[in-house]
């Protein structure tokens, strides 16, 4: 991508893309989830796995469960700078819904909660060169300095100004801005939380779909379609990147929540709403199953959050969410 002093977005929206986004649509509404308690489970959960994906992306060596642990104020072993950046995340995201994604002055608000004790720029953008580097190689030289409040103003001007589909315009988003590469540190995270903002702006079914754990498990193809747009000139592969990601993320909460339970996974729900300390051996015995064919149904039923574990192996217990 050429060096630039005004954000002008190159895209062109094809038939592919507006099928994307239709499938998008469709998806959303078939999404229903009414129990409140389910509802808030699942946005906590998204939350953190959210956090976690999205500090993985940028080497954060934290455990899903460690970010959980932190964000229920739990001690964690870990590097020191690795638990704060996750306690800045969880900061930043609790604040999601108070953020308008529109202005620049909340998303600095933003950036300085997401870099606390870490900002290299004091609360404002970069006053040096940037570039990206792969295996000791750069990749791409971002702006000069001189020229990112005006690129940042400029990227936030469109926004306002823009009747574009909130979803497209989250991608293109994303791509101009980590093209700017306004910061010295935390540009790939305040892009994915700026996104997430905007997808709940669109539709509220977002808080509890977790498009950055899509993101951490395509790294690849995120890296190699944002190289593509620098090279081509315009934000088109990146925006069909990001339809593709929504679209796989929404496949997943979907079956997820029209998941039908087999006699074998009824029986256990009952045996730990009657117990919830019950072993797995235990229940084994009570169905008259082995304990393969139950650690297979438990972890069914984990995966979706129809039950969890609270607590450690030894001294925890299970809970029914639904």
């Amino acid at each position: 991508m050429k060096l630039f002093d005004k954000v002008e977005p190159i895209y062109l929206i094809d038939d592919e893309m507006k099928k994307m986004l239709n499938d998008i649509d469709n998806k959303l509404i078939n999404i229903e989830i009414n129990d409140k308690q389910k509802r808030k489970y699942m946005v906590t959960k998204s939350k953190v796995r959210s956090i976690h994906s999205s500090l993985s992306i940028e080497a954060n060596s934290l455990s899903l469960f460690d970010v959980e642990n932190i964000s229920q104020n739990k001690q964690v072993l870990g590097k020191r700078d690795e638990v704060q950046e996750v306690k800045n995340a969880i900061e930043a995201y609790n604040y999601i819904n108070n953020y308008n994604y529109k202005s620049e002055e909340d998303f600095l608000k933003a950036k300085r909660i997401m870099t606390k004790y870490f900002d290299e720029d004091n609360g404002g953008y970069r006053n040096h060169g940037e570039g990206v580097k792969r295996e000791n190689k750069i990749i791409y030289v971002a702006p000069e300095s001189v020229l990112v409040p005006t690129l940042m103003k400029s990227l936030f001007d469109y926004l306002n100004k823009s009747d574009l589909n909130l979803i497209i315009l989250s991608a293109i988003f994303h791509y101009y801005f980590v093209a700017i590469h306004p910061f010295s540190d935390g540009n790939g995270r305040m892009a994915r939380l700026w996104v997430s903002l905007m997808l709940i702006n669109y539709n509220k079914n977002f808080e509890f779909i977790p498009i950055e754990e899509e993101i951490y498990l395509n790294q690849e193809e995120y890296y190699k379609s944002i190289d593509n747009c620098h090279v081509n000139g315009n934000a088109n592969v990146f925006i069909k990147f990001t339809l593709k990601t929504i679209n796989s993320s929404l496949d997943k909460v979907i079956k997820s929540s029209n998941f039908a339970l087999n006699d074998i996974q009824n029986k256990i729900i009952e045996l730990i709403i009657n117990d919830k300390s019950i072993t797995q051996n235990k229940i084994a015995d009570i169905i008259g199953v082995n304990v393969r064919t139950i650690k297979r149904n438990f972890k069914i039923l984990i995966d979706n959050n129809i039950i969890e574990r609270v607590g450690s192996d030894k001294t925890g217990y299970w809970e029914v969410l639904k």
